[in-house]
């Protein structure tokens, strides 16, 4: 074949597994082609077979494709990627739109669970301290019926005095004796149920704890010194059921 080729120009490639050799001839008697046109022709080579294709065919197949075949197509795909855009921009909005208001529903939930766990919270410690007070503070008014007891046994006891006991039966004296130690039992009885009694003669006047009925004037004595005590007072669990009837000095 070399033979038959009068000119020739050869050009080689490497590509997967081939070698193309382009030649042009002009005259070829072995092979069925037009006689006395310049044709580009191309000897393909694989492992398995020799073929001689146009280089013209091969181009329009293999290589390039032609000016007027590439703009129709990238017009169609223009065209095409035009008419999809408005689509994929819209659902993204709607997207984005659906997502910002999960958004704002997932911070509403939030807010209102977190309010609920703190409501929850405070109402739990305001019952817990009101089973708590009502265990300190349910004999508050059963103790303030008992206050009224005490004054009068404790007037009862004061109101004899030492010399009249010394000269006087002893009746008097055991009747006396007895007063005094139900006084004494009863202020016990107080005690352990967490009732103490004020009595703040010569103190500081607390305005939580005293109520001062009147001033006197005593220059000796500091500004709002307790001077006297008209009526004790009693103090449950540290609250302040009935405060203490006195008077205080002044300048």
């Amino acid at each position: 074949m070399a033979s038959s080729v009068t000119r020739s120009k050869i050009l080689k490639t490497i590509g997967s597994n081939q070698f193309r050799f382009f030649v042009q001839s002009r005259a070829i008697s072995s092979i069925q082609l037009s006689q006395n046109r310049g044709e580009k022709l191309m000897l393909n080579l694989t492992p398995r077979s020799i073929s001689l294709e146009s280089t013209a065919l091969f181009q329009k197949r293999f290589l390039f494709s032609s000016k007027s075949t590439e703009e129709p197509n990238k017009e169609n795909k223009e065209a095409e990627e035009g008419e999809q855009q408005p689509e994929v921009s819209e659902n993204e909005k709607l997207l984005a739109a659906k997502v910002v208001e999960m958004e704002e529903k997932n911070a509403e939930l939030l807010d209102k669970y977190r309010r609920s766990l703190a409501d929850f919270e405070n109402l739990r410690n305001r019952m817990n301290k009101q089973v708590a007070d009502a265990k300190v503070f349910g004999i508050q008014g059963f103790c303030k019926d008992l206050l009224d007891v005490a004054d009068v046994l404790s007037k009862a006891v004061d109101s004899v005095p030492s010399e009249v006991l010394q000269s006087e039966s002893q009746h008097l004296r055991d009747m006396h004796m007895g007063l005094k130690l139900t006084q004494s039992q009863l202020l016990h009885v107080f005690e352990r149920h967490g009732l103490v009694q004020e009595n703040p003669m010569g103190e500081k006047f607390d305005p939580n704890k005293h109520d001062a009925l009147f001033q006197v004037p005593m220059p000796d004595k500091d500004a709002n010194t307790v001077i006297d005590v008209q009526k004790v007072g009693y103090i449950l669990q540290g609250r302040t059921i009935r405060p203490a009837a006195v008077g205080v000095s002044r300048k």
